[in-house]
Formats: structure tokens, sequence, C-alpha cells
């Protein structure tokens, strides 16, 4: 079983109460508390699987672990409010790493004003961080809600970070895109565009056709399959003014019906697009 498998599993297995409004197959899980919400979001960051100890400094580690588990919340136009971090030490790792990391992530925790609140420790063979961050909205996206006939568009260029490099998240500007037009579906980026995606239309039980020549790509067509890239991919009906979103963000497809599939369009030519990306198991 992959982790696409095991996702389908516990939608099928678990249950949720009236009060959940989205938990798996979602980026994060979404709870009604009063006139607002609850978003909740969890990230593990494992040595050896999503990163490599030779190739990124401790700082860097720390942000990053907490982008990941942030840009859940944002996908969904939360406001991440408190965050904490279980962390796995090994007995080589120094005190001064250690120190490194949970500096990191206190520095992005102050940038994005997240109030960085407890978390665990013990003993472990590798070093991995599991980080969960609390948020709350007034106005959530899903992945589920996209509909037949939305532009796609994307918030930034693919490609252009190191594995090593700590992306910038869109926390102020897609509350406002959010106040201003009407989004249906959103998705962050962690697994690659071409798959994630996917998960999107899903989720939305939808296909697309994605127009390659807008693609904005910076080393070629494999950027769209590589991961780590922390934009957001969303959804917008054709009957708003798009006039903003033409010009700060990039057009790349359009939702077609579930039957249509999931397809590529390259001057003339429309193909079926290979299905692939990052996957954890």
């Amino acid at each position: 079983m992959d982790e696409i498998g095991w996702v389908d599993f516990l939608k099928r297995y678990l249950g949720r109460s009236k009060k959940v409004i989205a938990s798996f197959g979602e980026d994060c899980a979404i709870v009604k508390e009063g006139d607002r919400f609850i978003l909740l979001s969890s990230d593990l960051f494992v040595e050896g699987v999503h990163f490599n100890l030779k190739k990124i400094s401790f700082k860097n580690l720390g942000k990053r672990a907490v982008t990941r588990a942030v840009s859940d919340i944002v996908a969904c136009a939360g406001i991440p409010k408190f965050l904490g971090v279980s962390l796995g030490i090994p007995l080589s790792l120094a005190s001064r790493g250690l120190k490194a990391i949970i500096l990191g992530v206190k520095e992005l925790c102050r940038a994005y004003k997240i109030e960085f609140i407890g978390g665990d420790t013990t003993k472990a063979k590798i070093l991995f961080l599991d980080v969960w961050v609390v948020g709350e909205t007034k106005k959530y996206v899903l992945r589920s809600s996209a509909k037949e006939g939305d532009y796609i568009f994307l918030t930034g260029k693919l490609g252009k970070l190191k594995f090593n490099q700590v992306p910038r998240l869109r926390i102020r500007e897609i509350h406002k895109l959010v106040d201003k037009f009407k989004i249906n579906a959103m998705i962050d980026i962690s697994d690659g565009f071409i798959l994630d995606l996917w998960r999107l239309l899903r989720e939305s039980s939808k296909g697309a056709l994605i127009y390659s020549e807008n693609l904005p790509l910076t080393k070629g067509i494999g950027d769209i399959y590589r991961g780590e890239d922390y934009e957001l991919i969303f959804t917008v009906p054709r009957d708003q003014d798009l006039t903003h979103l033409m010009k700060k963000y990039f057009l790349v497809g359009e939702v077609k019906n579930k039957e249509f599939g999931y397809k590529i369009k390259s001057g003339e030519k429309v193909k079926k697009i290979k299905i692939k990306g990052y996957l954890h198991f």
C-alpha cells in the first residue's frame, strides 16, 4: 500500500462528527467552533526521507519543517496561530545543532506571527521533527470544491528553489485573494505540481486541461514533477473580473469533467498526463 492507498483506507475506515468539516484527503482538518473554523495540521520531517543533513543547515532545517506544516493551513485559507514541534534526536546530534534547529523554528514563527508553544522530545536512531499547527479562519477553501469550467491558477514559478532553501509562504496575499475573489478550490505544492493538482481534481471528482505554454518553469518540464515549491494552485469561476489575477498569477489550465481525464495541451497537441511526483512511501 502506498501513501495514496493509505489515505483512501483512512477515509473509508474512520468517520467524523458533524462539527468536523474536513479531515483525511484535505490539506488540514477543519472543525467548526462557533462562528469560526479551527484548522489543524501536522507534518513529519524525517532524515533520509525528507532531508539530508549534509545538504542543509540546521537552522534552515527548522525553518523548512515549520514551512511544510504551516503551508497546509495557508492552502485552506487559514491564519496560523499556534505551533508545536516534537523532536526525535539521535545521540550523535550535538547540542549546537539542536539549538540551531529551534532557532530556525523560532525565527520563522516570528516572521509569520505564530506562537511557538510546545512539543516533545525523545531519543531516536535518526533525526526527525513532527510539527503541528493550529490556525483559524472565517472562510475556508478545500481541495474538493473545484467546479467544471474553473480556471486553474498558480501563484509562482516552479522549480526556482533548491531543496535546502526556505520557501516564502503567501499568507497575507491569499487572505486578500479569498476576500476579493470566489476561490473554489486550493492546494499547496509539496509533492509536485502534477501530483498535487491531481489530488485536488480527485477530491473534486473532476478532470483538467493544462496549458503547457503557460507553465512558469525554471529549468524545464521536469519542474512540474519535482515538488517542494510550496506555491499554491487554486481554481476560480470564469464569470469574475480576472484582470488582477492574470497580472499577478499564472493561468495554467481549466477544470474539466471527470470523464475528460487529466491532459496537457502543447500547441495543437493534447495528450494524457503521466501522474507522478513525490510519494512518502
